[in-house]
């Protein structure tokens, strides 16, 4: 049986090939580990968004109350909502006789430290509030 012995230039090399393996795989880990932080913000901004989406829009007519602790526990965040006529209809569906407006709430999700506006949701709804005017 022979007695091998490695040369000071194989282990370096050696060693230097397991430290660059090692590198990519660690660079892999923190940007995944990146990509689940950013992935879990969006989630978490998005639900808070649909809470205070289904708040809104549970409630009649289009000035709705504020959102109490109970279905928006959220202290870092407030809510803006706000109505608008809807855009986007083709023109032939607009100002139909007996037709009810469209109208468009937007929720904006404010953070509370700076007042910026993190992320919105719009949702078009039907306007049962106005009356219809017969032709």
């Amino acid at each position: 049986m022979r007695n091998h012995r490695f040369t000071l230039i194989e282990v370096v090399v050696a060693i230097g090939i397991l430290g660059l393996a090692l590198s990519g795989l660690l660079q892999l880990l923190i940007q995944s580990q990146e990509r689940l932080a950013r992935n879990f913000d969006r989630w978490n901004r998005m639900h808070m968004l649909m809470q205070a989406a289904e708040f809104t829009l549970l409630q009649p007519g289009e000035e709705p109350p504020g959102i109490s602790r109970e279905f928006f526990p959220y202290d870092d965040y407030r809510v803006i909502v706000s109505f608008r006529d809807a855009e986007g209809l083709p023109d032939e569906l607009n100002d139909q006789v007996g037709q009810l407006p469209l109208k468009s709430c937007v929720i904006e999700l404010i953070r509370a430290r700076d007042g910026k506006t993190v992320d919105q949701l719009i949702v078009d709804r039907i306007s049962y509030e106005t009356t219809v005017q017969e032709e």
